[in-house]
């Protein structure tokens, strides 16, 4: 009889492990319960914008829409920038009744900085989840050297789990094509272990938070 090859053999082993299937050493096992401890007695808002800070992106604070409008026309003037691009139908709508200057047309090549809103605001890890149903060019704040993005208080999750678990409660399941959770600005050190930033998106990460406690 001619002996198996160990692609047979392999075959063999898998046909076996699916017929003669090993019970559960842990039937008991919480899969579903977080890992992590909840923080007790901290206000989820600073502790975001510890772990954002910590990631290399700056956030600011503001009591109201008024108060975010005259911040960025302040850090605008700051850097010098001449060409700031927001896409978006109402946040752009609102920077247009408070006379702020942008551009709705997106053009890449000239672009200081790009503005968009936000999906939520992951606790735990000080991320930003967006998505290609709050972006109407997906490529904007990827390719800017500058994104500031726009966020309200009522936004904060917990943790991943909570971020998706709002994705598919707000589209009914229906996810968006595309999702991507920002945890500061672009950097990669994958050149001689060099850490650069802006390599693969923009060099800073701007987060407005505006109080919405109504």
């Amino acid at each position: 009889m001619q002996e198996s090859t160990s692609r047979e053999k392999i075959l063999k082993k898998v046909r076996s492990a699916l017929i003669e299937k090993t019970p559960n050493p842990y039937p008991k096992l919480d899969f579903d319960s977080s890992v992590y401890q909840p923080v007790q007695d901290e206000v989820p808002e600073l502790i975001f914008a510890q772990r954002f800070s910590e990631a290399g992106g700056n956030f600011i604070f503001c009591e109201n829409k008024m108060e975010f409008a005259e911040a960025l026309l302040n850090l605008a003037e700051e850097k010098k920038w001449k060409h700031i691009t927001c896409a978006e139908k109402d946040l752009s709508d609102f920077l247009r009744k408070v006379e702020f200057p942008h551009q709705s047309n997106i053009d890449l090549d000239n672009t200081d900085a790009a503005i968009t809103s936000c999906e939520c605001l992951v606790t735990r890890t000080g991320s930003i989840l967006v998505s290609s149903s709050t972006m109407h060019e997906r490529a904007l704040p990827f390719f800017a050297p500058v994104h500031i993005v726009y966020a309200t208080t009522n936004q904060l999750v917990s943790d991943l789990k909570d971020a998706f678990l709002l994705m598919k409660t707000k589209y009914n399941n229906r996810l968006p094509s595309s999702m991507t959770f920002i945890t500061g600005p672009s950097s990669t050190a994958d050149i001689e272990g060099i850490l650069i930033n802006g390599a693969q998106g923009p060099k800073e990460l701007f987060l407005f938070l505006v109080d919405k406690t109504e």
